[in-house]
């Protein structure tokens, strides 16, 4: 006979009860089936009751139990990170007053040493990835060298070999590994898939490209190869390939977010934003992406659908306040609808983020100055026509333009700033001083965002022509005046610059980029980076030469920092870091500091065009 027992109290109940007959809850637990036929006596429930409670106890003893050894563990863990915390402060607080003692001493600037931290950091936890990636992978690709033929005992040395160089944090180590175990097994598809991660997390896409492309050889097409070499040969510029890899990834597996998403990315990064609407829509109906959703709301500002921008980017920045590139969009949105305050008091929030940033720095500094100064007609439509040609590669055509409306709106020193850059850009020093002249007559205070462009424009100019000692005179005069602090950074590497090339006080020319070096926005630092390490190989310290161009030539590989980079490196018996070196500087084109404040100051005029635009509509 089956009985029912109460899952409340946990009192039995004879079947056919609809309610427990100790505290009335419904019955809905069949717990058992009863042999004996006849009613079940008083001391049959208490018996079960009893075993029943007995269990309960039981279990929630255990749980007691359990929950006691989680408060243990949890409160133990919130101890080691309580610890943890206090030696990261110490830590800190060790490194800066470290930076403050050397800075004091003149020895090295504090925010050398921080930047110099941050690289480390970066590094640490690159290598520590990278790490953990080999040690998923290393069976599989043991695995694949068992099954063609290619285990040998040298092989096994090289997979040795490769993780205590990753152990060890040596990249370059773990990279020549890699290069002498690929010879060794050319067909394992599994160890040039982990070639290629490396080369694509280190930065070289060239490298990751002929590693993807080798997987591909050897697997046909396989999803994740197929999206990492669409990103790579995106990085590289190579379009059509990209998009062909993308679409064969979507493909392989319709449903993923990622192909959809990179599609997106570059058709935008294509200046195809009606392009990369469909794909950005398609991949957040697949994953609701912040990223994706910043993306999409870039496309609708850039096709002129202020409303649907704002709407994306805001939801973009309720979901990460802190998405930087997503908060600057946004302050363009609200600026190109006229909502200069608004605009402002978000450019704001930007440069609260990364105070460091040269392009949010002069942005609010911009339209703190000038809100809402549109230029003249004629000036606007000579400076779009100027535009258009350097996107289109003409640049001493664009400079025609510009000169030509400088000139017919004499008391404007944005077109006079680009007029000078740019002519100083083209190598033409004469017209370069003049108009950096006109920047400093319409502007002494240095107070003007155009007055950096004018300082830059004006000494380059004078050093092409060789006039050094006028370049130092103009120079000296503007730290005299004590300038707004990026004209005086600016001004302080191009004197570093001037002694340098005159050889006569080099330790000035060292405090001189060091000064600019710790007043530089991030985005200009590579500039005294490369100043203090050509200064450094002048002076015959080679190995500070070689660490103060190697940071210059990873934020810009610029050929001439190169060569430098290298025979600095020869100098220190570092051949093969020679070679490397003079390899890339091969490969790459150079800009200079004009040519860098060229597209910052052109910015700055689109700026003005936005903000202008809605207020004569």
């Amino acid at each position: 006979m089956s009985s029912v027992l109460c899952q409340f109290c946990g009192a039995p109940n004879p079947p056919g009860h609809e309610r427990c007959r100790r505290c009335g809850s419904s019955l809905l637990v069949v717990s058992g089936v009863v042999e004996d036929p006849e009613e079940p006596t008083e001391e049959v429930f208490l018996a079960a009751q009893e075993e029943y409670e007995e269990h309960l106890f039981e279990r929630i003893t255990a749980l007691e139990e359990s929950n006691r050894q989680l408060a243990r563990a949890l409160g133990s863990a919130i101890e080691r990170i309580g610890d943890l915390e206090h030696r990261l402060t110490l830590a800190l607080a060790g490194v800066e007053n470290l930076g403050t003692l050397l800075e004091e001493h003149g020895v090295l600037p504090s925010s050398e040493i921080a930047a110099g931290w941050e690289r480390r950091i970066d590094r640490e936890l690159l290598s520590r990835d990278l790490f953990r990636r080999f040690g998923e992978r290393a069976e599989r690709i043991l695995s694949r060298a068992v099954h063609d033929g290619t285990d040998t005992p040298r092989f096994r040395r090289g997979l040795r070999a490769l993780e205590l160089a990753l152990a060890a944090r040596d990249a370059d180590r773990a990279v020549e590994v890699l290069g002498s175990l690929l010879r060794l097994a050319p067909g394992n598809d599994e160890l040039w898939s982990f070639a290629g991660e490396v080369a694509f997390e280190t930065g070289d896409a060239e490298g990751a490209r002929a590693a993807f492309e080798r997987v591909l050889e050897l697997r046909g097409p396989h999803f994740e190869t197929l999206v990492y070499l669409g990103t790579v040969l995106t990085d590289l510029g190579l379009w059509d390939a990209a998009r062909e890899s993308l679409l064969a990834a979507e493909r392989q597996e319709p449903g993923s977010f990622l192909p959809a998403f990179s599609l997106g990315a570059l058709e935008l990064m294509r200046d195809r934003p009606a392009d990369a609407l469909p794909w950005l829509a398609r991949a957040l109906e697949r994953d609701d992406m912040v990223e994706a959703r910043y993306l999409k709301g870039v496309c609708e500002l850039r096709l002129g659908r202020t409303g649907r921008a704002i709407a994306e980017l805001e939801r973009a920045v309720a979901e990460v306040p802190q998405f930087e590139d997503a908060l600057y969009q946004l302050a363009l949105a609200y600026l190109r609808r006229g909502w200069t305050r608004k605009a402002l008091a978000t450019f704001r929030d930007v440069l609260d983020l990364d105070p460091q940033r040269l392009e949010y720095q002069q942005t609010v500094r911009f339209l703190t100055l000038e809100p809402n100064r549109p230029l003249p007609p004629e000036a606007a439509r000579l400076a779009a026509r100027a535009e258009m040609l350097l996107e289109r590669g003409r640049p001493e055509e664009a400079l025609d333009l510009y000169e030509t409306a400088a000139r017919l709106n004499p008391e404007e020193p944005s077109l006079a700033a680009i007029a000078a850059l740019l002519a100083s850009a083209l190598g033409d020093a004469r017209l370069a001083v003049s108009e950096a002249r006109r920047v400093f007559r319409l502007d002494r205070d240095g107070a003007s965002p155009f007055a950096a462009a004018g300082v830059v424009a004006l000494l380059e100019g004078l050093r092409q022509a060789g006039r050094l000692r006028s370049a130092r005179r103009i120079a000296e005069s503007v730290l005299r005046r004590g300038a707004d602090p990026l004209v005086r950074a600016l001004a302080s590497y191009e004197l570093a610059l001037v002694e340098a090339e005159l050889g006569e006080d080099l330790g000035r020319a060292w405090e001189l980029a060091l000064e600019a070096l710790d007043a530089a926005p991030r985005e200009l630092r590579h500039f005294p980076l490369g100043a203090l390490g050509a200064i450094a190989l002048r002076r015959g310290r080679f190995r500070e030469a070689v660490r103060y161009l190697e940071q210059a030539t990873t934020a810009a590989p610029e050929p001439g920092l190169l060569r430098q980079l290298a025979a600095a490196r020869l100098e220190t018996g570092d051949v093969s870091g020679a070679e490397r070196a003079l390899e890339a500087a091969q490969a790459g084109a150079g800009t200079g500091l004009d040519h860098e404040l060229l597209g910052h100051v052109r910015r700055l005029g689109q700026l003005r065009t936005v903000s202008g635009a809605r207020r004569r509509g």
